[in-house]
């Protein structure tokens, strides 16, 4: 019974007595540390957004009393798979990009003594996957019609900003 689970998920079911930091462990030390960092002003909330999201994903997939020390590279091929049926090529290369911060937090922070190793299955899509992607989506171009419709329903503060993004080229982040 004490190996069931493991068994059922495909997994090497752990020795007894072995012991060590779990996947759960991780993500609470590491969200942990990002919060001190939002409450520093190094890091900003939405990124810390996407980090939840990202631990979540982590403890989703891989379990939440699962040892950092018996995950290993067909648990990450498993993982990017499941990712990739669920989101775009830019936001799975993101993803994985967040999915290895938060284990080399592990290992920077002597969780585990030794990197985490990945595996060929689990890297961000590569250049030429994301150029067909955004070929595929086409322009992303207001028309002037479209322009002046928009301008027309505006309330006035509003109208402001759109005229700054559209004649200065400022961004939200500029107008705000």
């Amino acid at each position: 019974l004490r190996e069931k689970d493991d068994l059922l998920a495909g997994r090497k079911p752990k020795r007894p007595g072995q012991d060590g930091p779990t996947v759960l462990d991780l993500t609470e030390a590491f969200m942990d540390a990002k919060y001190a960092s939002v409450q520093c002003g190094e890091l900003a909330q939405r990124t810390f957004m996407e980090y939840k999201a990202t631990c979540a994903a982590i403890l989703d997939a891989m379990g939440r009393k699962r040892l950092i020390s018996d995950i290993g590279p067909d648990d990450f091929a498993r993982m990017r798979t499941k990712l990739a049926k669920r989101c775009g090529p830019v936001t799975l290369g993101n993803t994985i990009q967040r999915i290895r911060v938060a284990f080399k937090f592990a290992y920077d922070s002597d969780m585990i003594p030794h990197p985490v190793k990945y595996g060929p299955g689990f890297k961000r899509p590569s250049k030429r996957v994301l150029r067909l992607e955004r070929k595929k989506n086409g322009p992303r171009m207001l028309e002037s019609e479209e322009l002046r419709a928009v301008l027309a329903k505006a309330k006035t503060p509003v109208v402001a900003m759109i005229l700054l993004g559209i004649n200065a080229g400022l961004g939200a982040a500029d107008v705000a």
